[in-house]
């Protein structure tokens, strides 16, 4: 006689069975047992299939390159679905600009070229490096200048536009850029205006006098200056990175004065005045004063539009860049600017059909 097989307890859902009722059967027919176990397969491996998708598409979705056609609705319809009301918004990618190199009577000049090129023209604006400084400092110096304007235009902050970074440094008798016809002989006051302004508008489809600025760090500040108050209606625009406004007068010697913003900004007519921005960083103690002289004095003329502030920061790129990009902001809002399309990497979507 073969041995009876031991009892166990199995759970119901009335509590534990007894020992003769320990091995369950399932009462139903045969068929209907088959026939839900194959129900259930044919949802199991639907789900797993749906899951697999999604699982896929969320690996893939990285970053995309960025792309200069117009971006469609960012929304993904799941078939049978309408459009979610919570979609999660889209984060811009910038798209990066290019950057063109060419000389101008043998001085070097590097322009950053946005990858839109909107009509009927583009807005310039030129960026003077400080004293023994050259063109790259914008980008190797710490403000990185290019990667700032991609940013700030693809989010709108900006209206593109085209950056230009002349080099007056080499080839320079001065010791020393202050972007002026300084006494011992750097032309660099007629060629900028003379020459390399009309250059640029040759070059590349600018909008003129109307969305030209000019800005500078340092003596690039004061070259910024002078140069717009010396040549009315050229600059529409003018930003000063902790700048000086009075002229070395062993460089300018006789004309020290002529070439001081302290000292003839008051004479500009209020009909010619720019836009003007002057910044100052809190721990620049040896340039501070100048900036803070200069503030109240063009505070006093009613000048406007204008913005000034101090921002953390001594007499170098930390304290530079804030002002540079809140300078440029101050820009876009003057002169319009709206978010250029460009790819996009979307948030985890939710469930398409919640």
């Amino acid at each position: 006689m073969r041995p009876r097989p031991v009892a166990v307890n199995r759970r119901s859902p009335q509590g534990w069975l007894p020992p003769e009722q320990g091995l369950w059967r399932d009462p139903r027919p045969g068929f209907v047992s088959r026939y839900a176990l194959i129900v259930f397969l044919v949802c199991a491996t639907a789900f797993a299939g749906l899951g697999l998708t999604m699982g896929l598409m969320a690996r893939t979705s990285g970053p995309t390159i960025p792309v200069a056609s117009a971006a469609g609705p960012a929304v993904m319809l799941a078939p049978g679905c309408a459009a979610a009301s919570n979609a999660v918004p889209f984060i811009a990618m910038p798209s990066p600009g290019r950057t063109d190199s060419f000389t101008v009577d043998g001085r070097p000049v590097h322009a950053y070229l946005p990858v839109s090129r909107p009509a009927p023209g583009l807005p310039v604006v030129y960026f003077l490096h400080g004293s023994s400084g050259t063109a790259s400092d914008w980008d190797d110096g710490g403000a990185h200048l290019p990667a700032m304007i991609d940013r700030m235009v693809a989010t709108g902050q900006l209206p593109p536009l085209i950056a230009i970074l002349p080099d007056g440094y080499r080839g320079n008798p001065a010791p020393g850029t202050w972007w002026g016809n300084t006494a011992d002989g750097a032309a660099l006051e007629s060629w900028f205006v003379s020459r390399l302004v009309p250059a640029v508008d040759a070059r590349y489809p600018t909008l003129g006098p109307a969305r030209r600025g000019i800005a500078g760090v340092s003596a690039g500040g004061f070259g910024a200056l002078n140069l717009a108050l010396r040549h009315p209606g050229t600059f529409a625009w003018v930003a000063s990175y902790s700048g000086v406004f009075q002229a070395p007068a062993e460089l300018f010697g006789s004309a020290t004065a002529a070439n001081s913003p302290a000292l003839t900004a008051g004479a500009l007519p209020t009909a010619r005045r720019f836009p003007l921005y002057v910044g100052a960083g809190s721990d620049d103690w040896e340039f501070r004063s100048e900036s803070t002289a200069f503030t109240a004095l063009v505070r006093a003329l009613h000048w406007t539009p204008l913005l000034t502030e101090t921002v953390p920061g001594p007499h170098d790129w930390g304290a530079w860049t804030v002002e540079i990009r809140d300078s440029l902001a101050w820009l876009g809002r003057l002169w319009g600017g709206a978010p250029v399309a460009t790819a996009a990497q979307p948030a985890p979507a939710p469930h398409p059909c919640r």
